[in-house]
């Protein structure tokens, strides 16, 4: 399989139940969660976890896109590479979260950014998702021949 394919779908598949998970805990009342129970109210828990699959789907495209504006291929494979790519994830998923935020493109968040503010934990998500994926991928690397 494709590599860069594989990384999305890694990214995508993280996105959609890393939203479950956060969407389960905002029934716990844990203090920063609290401001998120407004987002989740009125949809489907796939509804919800659908739409984080796209967004993050749509800030790592970027990611890959901009890395492979400067070196000329998808995705990091040598450790300086690799730290560049990270420093590129966080900076677009920070720049993201100011963007979603100030565009009101889910405008049930804005309890959310008042509490948590904007930037910081978007970026964080991202990298979260980015760094999993490479791992995953990784793996993939050296276990796609024995099975």
């Amino acid at each position: 399989m494709n590599r860069e394919l594989l990384f999305l779908i890694y990214n995508a598949l993280i996105g959609f139940f890393s939203d479950i998970i956060i969407n389960i805990l905002t029934k716990y009342n844990i203090s920063y969660l609290k401001s998120l129970k407004p987002y989740f109210e009125n949809k489907t828990m796939f509804t919800a976890a659908f739409y984080a699959l796209l967004t993050v789907l749509i800030i790592v495209g970027f990611v890959i896109e901009l890395f492979n504006l400067i070196y000329d291929k998808y995705l990091p494979e040598t450790r300086n590479e690799y730290i560049i790519f990270i420093i590129i994830t966080f900076v677009i998923g920070y720049l993201s979260d100011i963007i979603i935020n100030r565009v009101n493109i889910f405008p049930k968040l804005k309890e959310y950014y008042k509490d948590v503010g904007e930037g910081l934990w978007g970026g964080l998500a991202i990298l979260f998702s980015v760094i999993i994926s490479l791992i995953l991928l990784h793996l993939y690397d050296i276990f796609k021949n024995i099975i």
